[in-house]
């Protein structure tokens, strides 16, 4: 019973903060094992914000033993293990600790110094001389597609405008998009059959690949709507993927590079660095 008060005013300090456990100059102490001390600070870095006090409570006191649980474990550890395994272990926390510390270092540099924004001439250009490596697995299209009422009055201006996609048309049919059910009139979008049906659901599309014919037009209906496609261009399965379907990908692999590549110069001009400046020597 006593212990179960200790505890309990021991939570109730970590999470009110109380004056009798806390001063300007200490941080509150709440738990011990051996010489390792746990303190206000670490139980409250660990709960999240806005928590009710019963679930702070739950959390600070798993909080707790599973500080002293890792203490326990890692003083018989000290004790019991040999000191050849210990010398292996000592090696590899210090490696951790110096490769933590420079990738952290690293990526902050990285954040700083390489613009996030990918020139797109280096995309394109990446593609150009890779683009062998971007095989398609599905048949793709680029289409557009409008979708409106059987009983629309000006079904056959729209459909005519549609096909012709000059610019006057695009403007008519800009004007006109709250009226269509379905609307996309770019011709630089690509569809694998997955994204245009989730793109475009209520259309009746039975097969997809009777689509796939460069610059052609398709009137579809169905009990209420009707449907305008053109297809621009499509490729095969196995084909090279269009540079818009992989541009994401593209962008990410040419700034990896650029990262990669400074990098590596960094890493060179940080030795060539300290030896100029007598901090680092190799000794015959």
């Amino acid at each position: 019973m006593k212990f179960q008060i200790i505890l309990c005013v021991v939570l109730l300090g970590v999470l009110t903060s109380c004056d009798q456990w806390t001063n300007v100059d200490q941080d509150a102490l709440v738990a011990r094992v051996g010489s390792h001390y746990l303190y206000l600070s670490d139980i409250e870095r660990q709960l999240p914000v806005n928590i009710s006090q019963k679930d702070s409570i739950l959390l600070t006191q798993s909080a707790i033993n599973t500080w002293a649980k890792k203490h326990l474990l890692y003083d018989q550890a000290v004790f019991n293990l040999e000191q050849s395994s210990q010398a292996v272990l000592n090696t590899l926390v210090e490696d951790y600790r110096l490769d933590l510390w420079a990738r952290t270092f690293k990526e902050s540099l990285v954040k700083s110094v390489i613009d996030t924004i990918v020139d797109p001439s280096l995309m394109r250009s990446y593609y150009e001389e890779n683009q062998f490596n971007f095989a398609l697995k599905e048949n793709v299209m680029q289409a557009r597609v409008i979708g409106l009422s059987k009983t629309a009055t000006n079904l056959d201006e729209v459909s005519i405008r549609f096909q012709q996609n000059k610019e006057e048309d695009k403007q008519y049919l800009d004007s006109l998009r709250i009226q269509f059910t379905s609307y996309q009139n770019s011709d630089s979008i690509w569809y694998t059959k997955r994204s245009f049906l989730e793109q475009f659901p209520s259309i009746p599309v039975l097969s997809f690949d009777n689509y796939l014919k460069k610059s052609q037009f398709f009137f579809i209906e169905d009990s209420i709507e009707v449907y305008l496609l053109w297809v621009s261009d499509y490729r095969l399965r196995n084909e090279n993927a269009p540079f818009q379907l992989v541009e994401n990908t593209i962008r990410k692999i040419v700034f990896n590079q650029s990262k990669l590549e400074f990098i590596k110069q960094f890493d060179q001009e940080i030795l060539q660095d300290a030896i100029q400046a007598n901090k680092f020597e190799i000794y015959p």
